[in-house]
């Protein structure tokens, strides 16, 4: 099956643009190197957008709260981030679900790649290359699981207060959000330190890959 790049980029440059095989010349394993890098550099940004969404959200939310602040136009940006923080929850968890449904079977298939070498010196290398992948790739796949995770009671909190709010924007209920705002705060920081972590691996794996270029 054919598998969507976009949507599995990660799976994508470890397991077909870092796969080692025998009839691979300099030229093409540096130009795969680039393709590869190119491709983290695009997950990481994605990354990194989702967690700058996170503190605009959680900013515009935590404004409310300032003496003398004007509620209504405040509340309206508020609510403004946070649709642009529902997208990003779900650009978020896809990646994790693309990458948990289709990583087992794209290793599975680098794994027969690398045992079809024959040169014991070549698999050798190949398999210790493999198993490094595999183990960023899980370090990855965990830390964006977690953000998948962690982002349910923050995306709550938020649409929580939203509700609340709509229903009576004021001074006192403003007030009565502030545990949950504290809470939403607190959630989205275990979300952006997750977040935080892939971007950390993709950088390991990246100024590897610079190796072969």
């Amino acid at each position: 099956m054919k598998m969507n790049i976009r949507r599995i980029a990660l799976v994508a440059l470890l397991a077909l643009a870092m796969t080692p095989t025998a009839g691979l010349c300099a030229a093409d394993s540096a130009e795969r190197a680039s393709q590869a890098r190119q491709k983290i550099e695009a997950l990481r940004v994605e990354s990194a957008k989702i967690r700058n969404q996170i503190t605009l959200t959680t900013e515009a939310l935590k404004r409310l709260t300032v003496k003398g602040v004007d509620l209504r136009p405040q509340f309206e940006q508020f609510k403004a981030e946070l649709v642009k923080m529902e997208e990003q929850a779900k650009v978020a968890s896809d990646r994790a679900q693309s990458m948990q449904i289709n990583g087992a079977a794209a290793f599975q298939e680098w794994e027969q790649e690398v045992q079809a070498i024959n040169n014991p010196d070549i698999r050798k290398a190949a398999e210790q290359r493999y198993t490094k992948r595999l183990k960023s790739y899980n370090k990855i796949l965990q830390a964006m699981q977690e953000a998948r995770d962690e982002l349910v009671p923050f995306m709550s909190d938020l649409n929580d207060i939203r509700k609340l709010l709509d229903s009576e924007l004021t001074v006192d209920s403003v007030a009565a959000t502030k545990s949950t705002i504290r809470s939403a705060d607190w959630h989205g920081c275990d979300v952006q330190d997750s977040l935080s972590d892939v971007e950390n691996e993709l950088d390991r794996v990246s100024a590897d890959l610079a190796k072969y270029q």
